[in-house]
């Protein structure tokens, strides 16, 4: 068992070790042997925890492990970098997870404390500190069955980021005053009924959006009937920019920064992690073979450079270097 003498996100993760200490390992570990995901002829990954429960959120952490929320349970779970599961859950909200409710989001800032989004039972969006301490950051608006948003990421300046979607209001998205369709800015100190800033706005659902390691934000912008779907920065001016045209419908669930230029997108509805380039406004698919298939609920990057990316019961991690 490891000594936890130390301070800051070291001890954290500490902390965060002797909870897995006792725990299981999962099926199969990340050393495991290759095995197939869903999809005929698709490129292989390592199966990193099964079952999973849905698991809609997801991020790294700094030893290499990941922490991943359950969307319908609204449970946290801790996995090691050598695949082992704490059978016990780190923390738990309570969710509202009609149609696409639930627990959306969670991100670990830079002293380890672990921020979610969630839809609460009364089916209010909210953003809030859940471990080591419970904490409401954002009270925001009323969810709806579609087009909630609820993604998270910690931004290069610690600031908290989070996406609403249109929440089922089109009129409202080009109103400033209102949350509906934008990429929002939130102290994660800030009180409940801070006052988010606007990066970004006239989106439809931004669920899937990353930074790359120059601080650049990138978002994969769900689509409403037959608008088409995006790829576009989504911190440069106030509304999108640079925007790529997605190949064809996939949904986009997730997507994660993969170096030189390229992003990693994942479709629920193509069920395929894709490779793009957005290293010029003309960039598109770089390959024709997806990077995995079977990726369905999102994606992540950790901290070694593979990919962890999500099925409705299985993340599983693949390294992009292998399959590129």
């Amino acid at each position: 068992m490891p000594s936890c003498s130390f301070n800051g996100m070291a001890k954290v993760h500490c902390d965060l070790q002797r909870l897995v200490a006792a725990g299981a390992l999962v099926v199969a570990a990340v050393g495991c042997s290759l095995t197939q995901t869903a999809g005929e002829g698709a490129p292989a990954g390592d199966e990193l925890v099964r079952p999973a429960a849905f698991p809609a959120a997801m991020a790294p952490l700094p030893d290499g492990g990941l922490i991943y929320g359950e969307r319908l349970t609204g449970r946290l779970r801790v996995v090691t970098p050598q695949g082992r599961l704490d059978p016990k859950w780190l923390a738990r909200v309570d969710v509202s997870s009609e149609g696409q409710r639930g627990l959306l989001g969670v991100a670990v800032a830079p002293d380890g404390r672990i921020f979610a989004a969630w839809t609460r039972r009364d089916g209010v969006l909210v953003v809030g500190e859940v471990w080591p301490k419970r904490r409401l950051t954002w009270l925001g608006p009323p969810s709806s069955e579609r087009a909630n948003g609820g993604h998270i990421v910690m931004a290069p300046n610690g600031a908290l980021v989070l996406g609403v979607g249109d929440l089922g209001q089109r009129e409202l998205v080009d109103d400033p005053d209102t949350p509906n369709g934008k990429i929002l800015r939130l102290d994660p100190d800030g009180p409940p009924d801070q006052t988010p800033e606007v990066v970004s706005s006239g989106w439809n659902n931004p669920f899937a959006f990353t930074f790359t390691s120059g601080g650049e934000l990138w978002v994969a912008d769900n689509a409403p009937g037959s608008e088409f779907e995006r790829l576009a920065r989504g911190d440069v001016g106030g509304r999108p920019s640079a925007v790529l045209e997605l190949a064809h419908e996939i949904a986009p669930s997730g997507i994660a920064h993969v170096g030189d230029g390229m992003v990693a997108v994942c479709g629920f509805l193509s069920r395929r992690l894709e490779l793009y380039d957005v290293s010029s406004p003309a960039g598109g698919t770089v390959r024709g073979e997806p990077l995995a298939d079977g990726c369905a609920l999102g994606v992540t990057r950790l901290t070694d450079g593979r990919l962890a990316f999500a099925d409705e019961d299985t993340i599983w991690v693949v390294d992009p270097k292998d399959v590129r």
